[in-house]
């Protein structure tokens, strides 16, 4: 059983983990306020583990791997509430909004991906972790994580190549 951690360890560890598992959320969430609470809550599970990791890396991979869960639950739940992004958005033709509403419907399609894909697109480009990072956090091989980033890719590409007609 490990030793609880004092203030100032805990204050460290926020401090050296925190932005990583914000963009891990907002990769998800894409709203600032959701994020922090998903953040918080992973904060308040790492102090209720109590656990005495071998390495930071590990003590990382954990973070980011129940910030990932719970994310994954916070969108599920809240997508049954609200729908995020409105058939407006996916339709629309303005000139002035082409750019950003590009990257909206990329955003879109993202969070459309099946799961298996999503989490490793989220950590790879908005999380920015390499593949060897992603396969011991996913418990897969790197290979796959590789074969599963070519593979989003080609969904995203063939989408966005639907869309822009």
């Amino acid at each position: 059983m490990a030793i609880r951690m004092t203030e100032e360890q805990f204050e460290r560890k926020y401090l050296l983990y925190s932005q990583d598992l914000f963009n891990v959320a907002y990769g998800y969430t894409r709203n600032v306020q959701d994020s922090e609470d998903i953040v918080q809550n992973v904060f308040i599970k790492f102090i209720q583990y109590d656990y005495d990791f071998k390495t930071e890396n590990d003590e990382k991979y954990w973070l980011i791997r129940v910030t990932i869960n719970e994310s994954i639950n916070f969108v599920k739940s809240s997508y049954k509430k609200k729908t995020v992004y409105s058939d407006e958005i996916v339709n629309s033709t303005s000139e002035q909004t082409k750019e950003n509403t590009s990257k909206e419907i990329l955003q879109f399609y993202v969070d459309k991906l099946p799961e298996k894909y999503k989490v490793v697109v989220v950590l790879f480009y908005y999380e920015n972790l390499k593949t060897i990072e992603i396969s011991k956090l996913l418990d897969i091989s790197e290979a796959a994580v590789r074969k599963r980033l070519e593979r989003a890719r080609e969904i995203l590409k063939k989408k966005m190549e639907a869309y822009n007609g």
